[in-house]
This record gives C-alpha cells, sequence and structure tokens, in this order.
C-alpha cells in the first residue's frame, strides 16, 4: 500500500467512524413485552426497571403489558422510569395493564418516573394504573408522572394514580405534569390518591405547578389524601405558577380526610406569584375526626401575579375538640 492509499484507507475508516457516532446517538428502538416482573427478599437490596426511555436524539417506542416491582426486607431500594425523554430523546411507551411497586419492610425507598422529559426531548405515555405501595417504618415513596425540566415537551394519560403506606415516619410525594423552566407539560389523569395509616406520616401532591416560564396543563378527574392516625402532615397542590410562568388545571373533586390527633391538612389551588394562574375545580372538601386537629384551604391568591380560579363548592367538616379551621379565596399582595 503506497502512501496515499493509506492516507485513503484512513480518512474512509475516519468517516465511517463519524457515521456510526451518528447513528448510535439517533438509534431507534421498538420493542413489546407482555409482562417485567421483578422480586427481592434479604437485606439492602436494589431494583432497577427502565423502559423506552431515549436520551440523545434517539427514538424508543414500547408496548408492554404489566409491570411490577416488589421486595421485602430492609434498606431495600427500587426504581422504575417509563417513557423518559432527554436532551433531544423521543419516547412513545403504552403500558396496557399496570405499573407498580411493592415494599414490606424498614427504610425502604420507591422512585417512579413515567414520562418526565430533561432538556430538549418530548414523550408520549399511556398507562392504565400507577402505585405504589409500603408497609412498615421509615417509608419514602416518589412518584413523578409526566414532569418537565428545561425546554422539552410531555404529554402523558394516566387511568389512576395512587399511593399507600402503613406504618410510622413515612413519606409519601406525588407530583403530576409539573414544569420547571421552558417546556410545556400535557398531562390527563382520572384520579390521584394517597394513603396513610399510622403516625408522624407525611403526604404531599401537587398538580401542575408551573415555574420560570413554562406551561402547564393539567386534568385530573379526582384527586384525593386520607390519612388515620397522629400527627400527621397532608398537602395538596393544584394549578400553581410563578416567576412567568403559566398553569391550566382542570380537577373534578379534591378531598382530604383525617382521623386521629394533632393531624394537619392544606390545599393550595391556583395560586400565583409572578406567575399566571387558570383552575376549575369542582369541589374542594376537607373532613377532620379527633382532637388537636387544623385545616387550611388556600384559593386563589395572588402575590404579583394574576389568577382565575372557579371552584363549585369548598367545604370544611371537623368532629371532636380543639380543631381549627381556615379558608383563604381570592386575596392579592
Amino acid at each position: 500500500m503506497n502512501t496515499t492509499q493509506f492516507k485513503h484507507s484512513i480518512l474512509t475508516l475516519a468517516l465511517l467512524g463519524i457515521m456510526g457516532g451518528s447513528v448510535l446517538a439517533q438509534s431507534n428502538s421498538k420493542v413489546e413485552v407482555k409482562e417485567l416482573n421483578q422480586s427481592q427478599t434479604g437485606l439492602l437490596n436494589k431494583q432497577e426497571l427502565d423502559i423506552g426511555n431515549s436520551t440523545g436524539g434517539g427514538k424508543a417506542k414500547v408496548t408492554t403489558g404489566n409491570v411490577s416491582q416488589t421486595q421485602v426486607g430492609l434498606l431495600n431500594s427500587q426504581t422504575l422510569t417509563v417513557g423518559s425523554a432527554k436532551n433531544g430523546g423521543k419516547s412513545d411507551v403504552t403500558v396496557a395493564g399496570s405499573v407498580g411497586q411493592i415494599q414490606a419492610g424498614m427504610l425502604q425507598k420507591q422512585d417512579m418516573n413515567i414520562g418526565s422529559v430533561n432538556g430538549s426531548g418530548s414523550s408520549n405515555v399511556k398507562v392504565g394504573t400507577v402505585g405504589q405501595t409500603q408497609a412498615g417504618m421509615l417509608q419514602k415513596q416518589n412518584m413523578n408522572i409526566g414532569g418537565v425540566e428545561g425546554s422539552g415537551k410531555s404529554n402523558v394519560k394516566v387511568g389512576a394514580a395512587g399511593q399507600a403506606q402503613a406504618g410510622m415516619l413515612n413519606r409519601q410525594n406525588m407530583e403530576i405534569g409539573n414544569v420547571s423552566g421552558s417546556g410545556k407539560s400535557n398531562v390527563i389523569v382520572g384520579a390521584a390518591g394517597q394513603l396513610q395509616a399510622g403516625m408522624l406520616n407525611n403526604q404531599n401532591m401537587e398538580i401542575g405547578k408551573s415555574t420560570g416560564g413554562g406551561k402547564s396543563n393539567v386534568v385530573v378527574g379526582a384527586a384525593g389524601q386520607a390519612q388515620a392516625g397522629m400527627l400527621n402532615n397532608q398537602e395538596v397542590k393544584i394549578g400553581n405558577a410563578s416567576n412567568g410562568a403559566t398553569s391550566r388545571v382542570l380537577v373534578g373533586t379534591t378531598i382530604q380526610g383525617q382521623a386521629g390527633m394533632l393531624n394537619n391538612q392544606q390545599i393550595n389551588i391556583g395560586n400565583a406569584s409572578k406567575g399566571s394562574s387558570n383552575v376549575a375545580v369542582g369541589a374542594v372538601v376537607q373532613a377532620q375526626a379527633g382532637m388537636l386537629n387544623n385545616a387550611q384551604v388556600n384559593i386563589g391568591n395572588a402575590h404579583g401575579g394574576s389568577t382565575a380560579v372557579a371552584v363549585g363548592a369548598v367545604v370544611q367538616g371537623q368532629a371532636g375538640m380543639l380543631q381549627s379551621n381556615k379558608i383563604n379565596i381570592g386575596n392579592t399582595q
């Protein structure tokens, strides 16, 4: 091989390398799975399940039946990611059945991410039912549906989303259609619910939160929280906007129920801080039974922003002793 041929060979290899890198960066994946299950028993175990996620310009299309993770023991961790897109990726995922995580024991953690977008990607996800269940002590649940960070777009449809915990010092966090940055989220959920029984538990649900110039469009049939025990806390935030963002949320009914002592409930709907919020809710209901409980509702309050809120009815009911109720509607600063 002479010098000229050698140079041509090197150039050809270089071009093939560049083309190969380009194909890898924009790869396509199409997968059909009947059912996916993970199960573990013991100590310090970890489960990870990634379905139809895409990154770097790639495209993923996945269709599956039921998806589940189960763990029993101590200090275990579960992570489940479905149809998430990152850095220009495109994800299209359909789960015909249910997506579930179950843990029993102590110091466990569950993370579920469905159709979220980070950067400039886009996601399109359809799921029948989404659920997280834990029994024990010092447990934590995180659920993120259709959240967007950056300039991406998410389009998510979920039949029902639920979290359930029994025990002590447990925490639940559910986020639906929240946007941070200039992105857009479009989320439809039939029902969203959180259930806890025990002591010193905490529930947090955030729907259609938008900040930093983004746009959130969320429709939820019903949103509910229920707790039984002592020193528990519940908080629901729907359609709140800040820092130039826009939030548009439609909710059929929002309900909080607590039984016990020294419990706290709070609902925030359509509040704006330097943003724009447009929220319609069929009814807002808070109910408490016991002693030394507190309930508060904040609707359509504005701090340097604009808010438009339509609510069918607001109801607070308490039975017991030394209880407190408070409702704030349409206040401005």
